[in-house]
């Protein structure tokens, strides 16, 4: 189950990450610098790949014992809060890029990270409140059944990435490739 989860949750980032890595730049240039507009977009994918692979590690878990669980599960889910936190500053100081549409790409892209730290906070405050390990697993539970809003969140990111037309750049950005091409840690 908890690989189950961690691997849901990676692949939703993976999507949105990858969505956000078209969050190309704002600028109030009316023809952006190529160049200019690929080293923002590394830059954004930078960002987001900074929780991607933050949630590719498992946690360091005692399945033998129901209190060391939850706090190894509550310690991991902490430090992929702080690192979607760090992801969303470093988003907010690329909204003004080189291409008219900077701002709003990041902003997307924010947004979408702002979802996942929801999911992984609300996850946390549940398994600091649980009482028995009935209560983690149905948290984790809660937490997979969630995905579908995570992946919906990353269409939405992709659809303002693909409506700006800056696929080609992204192809550039070798933050955004090594995005593309990362598969879902287990």
């Amino acid at each position: 189950m908890r690989r189950t989860v961690i691997a849901v949750v990676t692949t939703c980032l993976l999507v949105v990450s990858a969505c956000s890595s078209g969050g190309s730049s704002t600028s109030t240039q009316a023809t952006p610098n190529e160049a200019d507009v690929v080293a923002w977009m590394d830059k954004v994918c930078g960002a987001v790949g900074g929780t991607v692979k933050s949630l590719s590690d498992e946690p360091p878990i005692d399945m033998s014992d129901p209190s060391k669980l939850q706090a190894g599960m509550s310690e991991w889910l902490g430090t992929k809060v702080t690192a979607v936190d760090k992801s969303i500053a470093d988003l907010k100081s690329l909204e003004n890029g080189p291409h008219p549409k900077s701002k709003e790409l990041a902003v997307a892209a924010e947004d979408g990270m702002g979802q996942i730290k929801t999911l992984l906070a609300d996850t946390k405050s549940k398994l600091d409140a649980s009482t028995d390990v009935n209560q983690v697993v149905a948290a984790f539970t809660e937490m997979a059944s969630k995905a579908g809003e995570l992946e919906k969140a990353g269409a939405d990111v992709q659809k303002k990435f693909d409506e700006t037309g800056l696929g080609g750049a992204a192809a550039k950005a070798a933050n955004c490739k090594e995005l593309q091409t990362s598969p879902p840690t287990t």
